[in-house]
């Protein structure tokens, strides 16, 4: 067989083949750095199983490639920063199939498009697109299906944390054992040193307007469309990226703000006028945080309001709970007034954390706080 890349043309074909993973990473950025560890990965993982330089060329173009079909998967799937259900993960699967498809038609040699179409698959048949088993899944495919995994387990994801290398090479092991993954690639990617294969991806010229984008599109996937609030879960993501604290308060007051008997109230006025109202009562809580909110550069504010269905949460950083008595003293007023001009009472449930506190921590025993109310009031 001639050599899939004539010499003369190999630096411009991947140059190509990094523009291509660009064209991905443009619309979901984190997955630039997944290709380009992966290509790096697999390369490493050839260099010790002694694979030729043809072969080990062939690995390094096709992890950069391997995930271009999910430039044809919707942003709501493709951009979800949380876990996949049922239907996003089968809509998901399809982009191996989409991936092939660009490049069957387009190169003589099928390695790299095995590659795109088989990095999912598992010897035991487990694995997507077309649940192949082993003596139908190449060992190219087997390399670069052992380098995604790895990449994936030790890289930090908005709805998981990263794994220490070593913990993730024993899950590996285990998934060789029970014929998921080629045992002989685990083995030779257990041999390698694990820190020259995890180096940090430089970033690109691009990389500054870029992660605006990236946050823009964080950011809408929590931010209701009529409201314009963020669900409570966003203050989760915002925590485990560490962005919190910015400026170095001492802690943190979280709001939880609940409406009692709100059905019977959306009953007693009819559902659109409860309803609006409600969304008058947020919007004048908007108001009030703007004017007492400080700006923050990775996230929007100091105080920040979220919703959690029919609830209203607020999130204030200060010094000391002193420093936001006037703010909290304007949410006081609006809820009494709401009270006064509509007959709908309003429940606070209020706690003071330390910045050392992880918000998933404080959420939990805030919302324990209202279930206590509610529990309270059944009686």
């Amino acid at each position: 067989m001639s050599p899939v890349l004539p010499e003369d043309k190999n630096a411009l074909i991947k140059d190509l083949f990094e523009v291509m993973g660009e064209v991905l990473a443009n619309r979901d950025y984190p997955t630039h750095e997944h290709t380009i560890r992966v290509a790096r990965i697999s390369r490493r993982i050839g260099e010790a199983m002694g694979l030729g330089s043809e072969e080990l060329e062939i690995l390094e173009l096709a992890g950069l490639v391997h995930d271009i079909g999910k430039t044809g998967i919707p942003d709501d799937i493709l951009l979800k920063p949380d876990l996949f259900n049922d239907q996003d993960r089968r809509i998901m699967e399809f982009h191996p199939l989409i991936g092939a498809k660009f490049f069957a038609k387009r190169l003589g040699d099928d390695r790299i498009t095995n590659i795109i179409l088989r990095h999912h698959e598992r010897l035991d048949g487990s694995g997507y697109p077309q649940g192949l088993l082993a003596a139908d899944i190449d060992p190219l495919s087997r390399i670069t299906a052992v380098a995604d995994v790895f990449e994936a387990l030790t890289a930090k994801r908005p709805y998981k944390k990263s794994l220490p290398p070593k913990t993730a090479l024993k899950i590996l092991h285990m998934e060789a054992q029970d014929h998921h993954l080629d045992r002989e690639v685990v083995d030779a990617l257990h041999q390698l040193e694990v820190s020259l294969i995890m180096e940090h991806v430089p970033l690109y010229p691009t990389a500054g307007f870029m992660e605006e984008v990236e946050h823009f599109r964080r950011d809408t996937f929590f931010r209701d469309t009529l409201s314009e609030l963020y669900s409570y879960r966003y203050l989760l993501v915002l925590d485990d990226l560490q962005y919190l604290g910015e400026a170095a308060t001492a802690g943190y007051i979280l709001l939880l703000i609940n409406f009692k008997d709100f059905s019977r109230f959306q009953q007693k006025i009819g559902f659109i006028v409860a309803n609006q109202v409600h969304d008058e009562i947020g919007l004048r809580l908007k108001e009030t945080v703007a004017l007492h909110a400080l700006p923050r550069d990775k996230y929007t504010a100091s105080i920040m309001m979220f919703q959690k269905h029919c609830d209203y949460m607020i999130y204030a950083e200060a010094n000391n709970e002193k420093e936001l008595e006037v703010f909290l003293g304007h949410v006081r007023g609006i809820l009494e007034q709401a009270n006064e001009d509509w007959g709908l009472e309003a429940q606070c449930f209020r706690l003071w954390f330390s910045r050392t506190v992880a918000i998933e921590e404080a959420i939990t025993k805030v919302f324990s706080l209202e279930a206590d109310a509610v529990e309270s009031c059944k009686r």
